[in-house]
Parts: structure tokens; C-alpha cells; sequence
């Protein structure tokens, strides 16, 4: 009877050991929130040449430079600008004198945009767009004296 017994148990071991384990699964959420910003990073900085009378000073003169602005949108609530100083920041003694400042903006990427004055506000689609901003100083009456120039576009997403 015991050889009948260990049998039974060998025989009820092999059994239970060649059936398939049962699994389980979980499915774990995420969740996230993306709230609407305007980032914008300046790339390079812009130079004004003078032209030949010295009575303009522009980014698009001979040997300017445009400035640019990456803007990264993530809605399409917001609007860019590119508004002209009125002043230099730093400027020989008169040489910020009867000068009238004026700026251009245009762009590509997300969005694209033709050549646009600067105070005009369009709207951004959402994604990254590469903007490129022109500044002129122009004197009303007489030149630019020679010394260092310098002013600021500031382009506003909002």
C-alpha cells in the first residue's frame, strides 16, 4: 500500500507541475498636463551698418545683420512682435539725437510670416518658429557721429 501511495502522490506531483501558471497583468495610467507657453530664445544678435551718407544705421545695410528669435508655442493663442526701441541704449554725446527707429519681422517654421513692421502683432501656430528681426535708426537731420551704437528690438509673445 505505501508503493500504491507514493505512486499517487509522484503521479498527482507530475500532474500538478505540468499545468501553466495562471498570470495577471495591471495596466498603470499616466497622465500629463501641457500648459499653453511662448518660449523664446534669442539666437544671434544683430548689427547695424551705416550706409554710405551715414545717416541711416540698419540691419540691412552692407555688413548688417538681422537679429533671430526662435519662439516655441505650445497653443495658437499667442501673438508675436518685434517692437523698435525708441532710444539707443548707448550712443556717442548727439549721436541719439532726431533719429526715428523702425523694425521688420519675418518668419518660417510653424509658422511662416512675410516681412511684417514690427509693431504688427500675428498670430503663432503651435510648434517652433525661427524669426528673423531687421532694426533701422534713421537721422531726420545730420549723420551718425563715429562711436558705439547700441539698442534693443524687443519681441514679445503673448
Amino acid at each position: 500500500m505505501r508503493q500504491v501511495t507514493s505512486s499517487v502522490i509522484a503521479l498527482s506531483a507530475l500532474a500538478l507541475s505540468s499545468q501553466t501558471a495562471l498570470s495577471a497583468t495591471a495596466n498603470v495610467p499616466f497622465t500629463s498636463v501641457v500648459t499653453a507657453t511662448c518660449v523664446l530664445t534669442v539666437g544671434t544678435p544683430g548689427v547695424m551698418a551705416a550706409n554710405t551718407d551715414f545717416t541711416s544705421l540698419s540691419s540691412t545695410s552692407a555688413g548688417g545683420v538681422s537679429g533671430t528669435v526662435s519662439a516655441l508655442s505650445t497653443g495658437t493663442t499667442f501673438k508675436v512682435s518685434a517692437i523698435a526701441p525708441t532710444t539707443f541704449q548707448t550712443a556717442p554725446a548727439g549721436g541719439g539725437t532726431s533719429v526715428d527707429f523702425s523694425s521688420v519681422y519675418r518668419a518660417t517654421g510653424a509658422t511662416t510670416i512675410g516681412t511684417t513692421p514690427g509693431a504688427t502683432m500675428t498670430t503663432l501656430n503651435s510648434g517652433s518658429t525661427n524669426i528673423v528681426v531687421d532694426l533701422a535708426a534713421v537721422k531726420s537731420s545730420g549723420t551718425f557721429d563715429a562711436g558705439a551704437y547700441s539698442a534693443e528690438v524687443i519681441v514679445r509673445c503673448e
